[in-house]
């Protein structure tokens, strides 16, 4: 193999490297960050979110551009700097918030489809502990990961 060839060989395994350490969920780390048709900002506008910390899915990525995905199914691209790597999650069937993470956990509050919530932990099993902003409260509980867009199948957070 020649020198150029393995020389182009290492660039394409490291931008393959670098581009899978950025697909995967990350949230908005503004209340105001448009959502556009194409990586750029002379692309049109499709949407513009106005509430920070709500969780995008990371697909796709093109120079500072990053392509995402919402709960919806809606796919469009926001500059890398408006994403942050917190971990929250968009709740989307109404259910109680626990003590423990079992059914058997004293109910802490309820919480409805549309809020937006921090991840603590997500350890093996049903429930994830999250924290709700409410009031300028913070309350924390289990909550049925089922429920849950923001995670992949099975992953676990600590």
């Amino acid at each position: 193999m020649s020198k150029r060839r393995l020389f182009l060989f290492i660039l394409s395994f490291i931008s393959c490297v670098a581009f899978a350490q950025e697909k995967g969920f990350y949230s908005l780390g503004s209340d105001k960050v448009n959502l556009r048709a194409g990586p750029a900002e002379r692309f049109p506008i499709k949407w513009v979110y106005q509430e920070k910390h709500y969780p995008l899915e990371v697909i796709d990525s093109f120079e500072h551009w990053r392509q995402v995905r919402e709960a919806d199914g809606t796919i469009g691209w926001v500059h890398q700097k408006m994403l942050k790597e917190g971990r929250y999650v968009l709740i989307q069937e109404e259910d109680k918030l626990l003590s423990s993470p079992s059914v058997s956990g004293k109910v802490v509050a309820y919480v409805q489809p549309g809020v937006i919530a921090r991840v603590n932990s997500c350890p093996v099993g049903d429930y994830c502990l999250l924290q709700f902003t409410y009031d300028d409260k913070k309350i924390e509980g289990w909550f049925p990961r089922r429920f849950v867009w923001g995670l992949y199948d099975g992953e676990i957070i600590e």
